[in-house]
This record gives C-alpha cells, sequence and structure tokens, in this order.
C-alpha cells in the first residue's frame, strides 16, 4: 500500500490498529488477564477517576456515546464493570471498576509497562516527513520478532543454557544484529564463518556457547548469547581462556541478560580450573563496559595485536578455582 502515498493514510492505520490490538490480547491471553484489548481505555479512565457517566466517558476519550455504551455493557456482562443508579435522579447512572476488574488492572499493570518500553523503542526514530515516520513505524511493528514474543520475552522467566542445534540461527541472528549495529563496516570473514558455525568453529575446538532463553510451547526464544574458549600457548598452571560474542536482543536489554550470561561464562572458567578470563571490546561500547567493570575485569595492555580493528580494548579477570558442578 505503501505505494500510493497518503490515499491509502486509512487503510495503513488501520492495519497498524488491527495488529496492534491482536498482539496486546495475545500478551493478555498468554499471561491470563481478563481483559479486552479494546477495553483499556476506559477501564484505565474508571481507575484514574473513580466512576462516570457513559457521557462523561465518551467526552474523556473523545468517542461516540454508542460506542462507548456498546463496551461498557459487554465490561458489565462480564463482571468487570459495576453501574450504580444515583438515587436522587433514577435516569443517572455512573460506572465503576468492579473487584473483578480492579484486580485485572492491577495484574495488567506490569505487562503495560513492559509493553511501554517496547513501544517506546519501536517509536526511538526521527522524521520530518509524517509518511516516512509511517513508514518506519510500520516497519518496526509489522515486521520482524511480534510484539507479543518482545513483550513477553521481557515479563517471563529466562534460562540460561548450553546451545543446542535449534538455537544456532538465532546466536548468528543477534551478533550480526550487534555487528551491524555498532560496526557495519568492520564485519570480518572471521565473524561470519565462526556465526555460521559454532559448532565447528567454538564447541568443537573445547569452547563453549550459552544462549539466553525463554521457553515457549514450539521454539525456545533466544533473547542473548555468550562464548567462550581456551587460549592457546599456556601451561597447565596457567590456563587461560576469553570470552566473546556476549549479545542481548535490544528489546530484552535492561533486564539483567548479560549479567547471567557473563555470570555463566565466568563460573564455569573457575570450575574447569582456569586461572585467567580475558576478553576484547570497544571502548565506544559504554555499557559493556560498566558490565566487565563490576564483574573485576581489568584492563591492559594487548597481549597480542587483535584481529578485529573494532577492538581497543583488552581485559583480563583473575578467577578464584572452585569445584565443578552441573552448569545447566
Amino acid at each position: 500500500m505503501e505505494q500510493f502515498g497518503v490515499l491509502t493514510l486509512g487503510s495503513r492505520l488501520k492495519r497498524l490498529s488491527d495488529h496492534l490490538f491482536m498482539q496486546v490480547q495475545e500478551i493478555y491471553s498468554q499471561c491470563e488477564i481478563p481483559i479486552s484489548a479494546t477495553f483499556f481505555p476506559i477501564l484505565r479512565l474508571l481507575q484514574k477517576t473513580g466512576s462516570l457517566s457513559v457521557m462523561e466517558i465518551a467526552d474523556s476519550l473523545n468517542l461516540s456515546h454508542p460506542a462507548v455504551s456498546k463496551q461498557t455493557t459487554k465490561m458489565i456482562k462480564e463482571g468487570l464493570l459495576e453501574k450504580t443508579v444515583d438515587e436522587q435522579d433514577q435516569r443517572r447512572s455512573s460506572l465503576r471498576l468492579s473487584n473483578s476488574g480492579l484486580s485485572a488492572m492491577q495484574r495488567v499493570e506490569p505487562v503495560l509497562q513492559e509493553m511501554k518500553i517496547i513501544l517506546e523503542r519501536m517509536l526511538d526514530f526521527s522524521s520530518e516527513n509524517f509518511m516516512e515516520g509511517l513508514t518506519c513505524l510500520e516497519s518496526q511493528i509489522l515486521s520482524g520478532s511480534s510484539l507479543a514474543d518482545k513483550v513477553l520475552d521481557r515479563l517471563e522467566s529466562i534460562e540460561i543454557v548450553p546451545m543446542e542445534s535449534q538455537h544456532e540461527q538465532a546466536f548468528y541472528d543477534l551478533n550480526m544484529a550487534w555487528l551491524e549495529r555498532y560496526f557495519p563496516e568492520q564485519i570480518t570473514e572471521k565473524d561470519r564463518v565462526q556465526l555460521s558455525n559454532p559448532q565447528e568453529r567454538i564447541i568443537s575446538e573445547g569452547g563453549m556457547v550459552w544462549v539466553a532463553i525463554r521457553k515457549t510451547k514450539s521454539v525456545d526464544s533466544v533473547v542473548g548469547t555468550i562464548a567462550f574458549a581456551p587460549t592457546e600457548g599456556f601451561g597447565a598452571d596457567n590456563k587461560r581462556a576469553e570470552v566473546f560474542k556476549l549479545s542481548v536482543a535490544e528489546h530484552a536489554q535492561g533486564k539483567g541478560i548479560a549479567q547471567r550470561l557473563l555470570s555463566a561464562a565466568i563460573d564455569f572458567s573457575a570450575q574447569q580450573g582456569f586461572s585467567v578470563l580475558s576478553l576484547e571490546t570497544s571502548s565506544i561500547l559504554k555499557s559493556a563496559r560498566c558490565l566487565y567493570d563490576k564483574n573485576g575485569f581489568i584492563e591492559k595492555a594487548f597481549p597480542n595485536p587483535s584481529l578485529y580493528e573494532r577492538a581497543d580494548v583488552y581485559m583480563e579477570k583473575t578467577l578464584t578455582l572452585t569445584k565443578s558442578r552441573d552448569m545447566s
């Protein structure tokens, strides 16, 4: 429809609206929240005001009286609203949230907070032209991972597990997206080969890859990765290893996933008898640097030239050996 410009504006906005309502309803269903996505404006308004008449609701939300009357009738039948008749004037009545409605709005609050974060990130673009901005918004909302999946990734429990074959495509996609975002001009053939063949290029050579996943009924949703590999040229009494390919999906950031992935690699290294864990990073990655500093990595001179132009910081952490335990 984009090719027809402003002539399809209404159709494009309706497509976005229908898609968003469908996605929000899926989130509510997954979280077992007993409300319809279309009920939210009225429920939120009554949550804030206490009680209002149908006319007052319509005026506050800039909706038609018949539309509000139809919605509130459904909500009363579903037990979300209660109607109170004015004792002084039997012709007047007001609506308020029932106990079930109050409970549903309390339960939905964490969902709304995570949904707000995701939507604000989707809208974080600049455009002086409305139609160009609309196209950008459509690309954010209608393509790629669904809004529902992104919100559920932030809401539900995340596990750190060793990578399996089913996770390999996500390992490639997450890390390539990170490279394309921060270093689009510095992606090397080594990057592509390593990301395309983690079993051969990392695990078969004595390394490990962990992924952060949300379990689903079908395919695991992978929201983060980290890799570990022994480094060569050191004696048995001074075993060294490196961590790399630490990435977290943009929509899942801010939930402590990077810390959990790094902790898994640090714990594994110590349990396996490694004494030093190293990494390379870039000085432009401020959040990553804070994470490494927090976990006891110390910046040092590069022992050897880096294979990556983008890496201008080398760090090491001295490990305290611990007894081996199951990492899965």
